[in-house]
């Protein structure tokens, strides 16, 4: 899923790259609008598109930009781990296996992801599912990453 894709998926939000934003926030999603910082590389707004379209599907809006009271917390959580599955999924992690890419550069280059990104993904599903899961055919271990045939 590219970053091209993910706007095409989601032709009713407006999707606008702008030089700056509140508190330095590097994207803010509020009223069907999402705003990026312009002044990151493509992979990077690639992710911020993803977690801010998380807002879109999973919070209920209003500002939550304040992370310290708990619900905030709650919201910003359940939009990245949206983001994760939906950009870094199980299958895009097959799909890399069965491409042969081996190493996480070229990993990242295939998702148009950045490496922070992608090893923020694998902790999330380490952390749902453990050392590794069984899906669709295939074990995905996720300490280290290892993609396996059944």
């Amino acid at each position: 899923m590219t970053y091209e894709s993910l706007l095409a998926q989601y032709p009713h939000l407006v999707v606008k790259e702008v030089k700056t934003l509140p508190s330095g926030l590097a994207g803010l999603y509020m009223d069907d609008v999402v705003l990026i910082d312009k002044n990151r590389s493509h992979y990077e707004k690639h992710c911020i598109l993803a977690e801010e379209i998380g807002h879109y599907e999973t919070t209920y809006g209003g500002d939550i930009t304040d992370l310290q009271q708990l619900t905030n917390l709650k919201q910003e959580l359940a939009a990245r781990r949206w983001a994760y599955e939906k950009i870094v999924s199980l299958d895009k992690l097959i799909e890399c296996h069965e491409s042969g890419f081996k190493t996480i550069e070229e990993v990242c280059t295939h998702l148009e992801v950045t490496e922070n990104y992608l090893m923020a993904s694998i902790a999330h599903y380490h952390s749902r599912f453990g050392v590794s899961t069984s899906y669709n055919g295939y074990e995905i271990y996720f300490d280290p990453l290892y993609v396996k045939k059944l």
